[in-house]
């Protein structure tokens, strides 16, 4: 079976007519995400669904009285700085996982919290039999924060669920799809990494989902996993990495994975104790700055350590996968033709900028004023 769907020969940038401009609706509404396009075309596009931490001040319920921050995958952009340069591109979801949960199916909602509903689905939680045991699962409305505060004072009507829909989740789908679908017209395959972080209550230091193989290739599989899992040259450690456990992945990637048309999912799950501090909200990412270098330096070795080679195996990935070679043969075995070292240019398309690579199509009336392709903004709590 082919790793990747059909190939256009020659393809550069698909035409307006392979991929329709109404697909992201965007018009009378704020756009609920961040673009940022890639330095290069890579088949890899990067989504955060989870570390959003707005309200909307137009909404007619109040914001939760409760931290955003506990009740997100907080700052887990900041893992993958590498991905403007290694070709990948970002989407970032602005709004807070309270108001509707990007990574949870449209009619996964419980029939108490939207009693008019005409068909809810409630699913149940995640895990996979026998391991761990299962993740509650809140659905795409929550009715209680994270530590079981109540959030939500009255049911919410299908109206109010179909207006949180439309304004913040379906244009989040929108544009993954147009983003992975550009991908795959370009190379014959797309590759999505959903980003996401953990509490240190959860066993292990990532946890890769794949649906148990559903949303990627095998050969895709066992090239995060080995990427995820390769020790420290230095030290001979390594992080303990487990696969599909308890996280198997989430709505998105069962949405967009589907490796048979040539599109591969994975979920990445970090432990937040890797990165921050769960107590205070300190991240211990590093940035350029001196300051930043200077309380870096006073953290533990030990943390220090794990630290730098979370990051490193983030950015082995994030290489690896915006590199990778599929064979998009027909009849083609399922192994990557190639993987390329970490300093070699993404192949036949490191020179190319993604021009074109925004979601609102540059001949879309009235829109011009909508253009996303700057750099993301940086939302604050409320």
């Amino acid at each position: 079976m082919s790793l990747a769907g059909t190939r256009r020969k020659g393809a550069a940038e698909p035409s307006v007519e392979a991929i329709r401009a109404e697909e992201v609706d965007l018009a009378g509404d704020e756009i609920p995400f961040c673009f940022s396009p890639a330095d290069s075309w890579s088949p890899l596009v990067i989504s955060c669904p989870h570390v959003g931490l707005r309200w909307p001040t137009d909404l007619l319920r109040p914001a939760p009285q409760v931290h955003f921050g506990r009740n997100a995958d907080y700052e887990v952009h900041r893992l993958y700085p590498g991905a403007k340069l290694s070709g990948a591109a970002t989407l970032r979801a602005i709004y807070s996982r309270l108001l509707v949960d990007l990574n949870r199916a449209a009619d996964d909602v419980s029939p108490e919290l939207v009693p008019d509903h005409p068909a809810p689905r409630p699913r149940p939680g995640t895990g996979v039999p026998g391991t761990l045991g299962k993740i509650p699962n809140r659905g795409v409305l929550w009715d209680t924060a994270v530590g079981n505060i109540p959030i939500l004072t009255a049911p919410v009507t299908f109206a109010e669920l179909g207006l949180r829909l439309r304004r913040y989740y379906e244009p989040y789908y929108s544009a993954l799809r147009l983003l992975l679908e550009r991908r795959r017209q370009r190379f014959g395959y797309a590759i999505l990494l959903e980003a996401h972080s953990m509490p240190s209550s959860v066993p292990g230091d990532i946890i890769l989902g794949t649906l148990e193989g559903g949303s990627c290739s095998a050969a895709v599989e066992q090239l995060a996993l080995d990427r995820l899992r390769a020790k420290d040259p230095k030290t001979g450690r390594g992080l303990d990495v487990r696969l599909n456990d308890p996280y198997r992945g989430g709505n998105l990637v069962r949405t967009f994975g589907r490796p048979e048309e040539g599109i591969h999912a994975l979920q990445v799950e970090v432990n937040r104790s890797l990165y921050m501090d769960e107590a205070s909200f300190q991240v211990w990412a590093p940035s350029t700055s001196a300051t930043d270098e200077r309380s870096r330096a006073r953290l533990l070795t030990h943390r220090r350590r794990r630290l730098d080679l979370l990051l490193a195996r983030l950015d082995h990935l994030l290489r690896s996968l915006a590199q990778v070679m599929l064979d998009h043969r027909a009849g083609a075995a399922e192994t990557p033709l190639s993987s390329p070292g970490l300093n070699s240019p993404t192949p036949s398309t490191a020179s190319v900028q993604p021009r074109g690579d925004s979601l609102v199509q540059p001949d879309a009336p009235g829109l011009e004023s909508r253009q996303i392709t700057l750099g993301p903004s940086n939302p604050k709590e409320p």
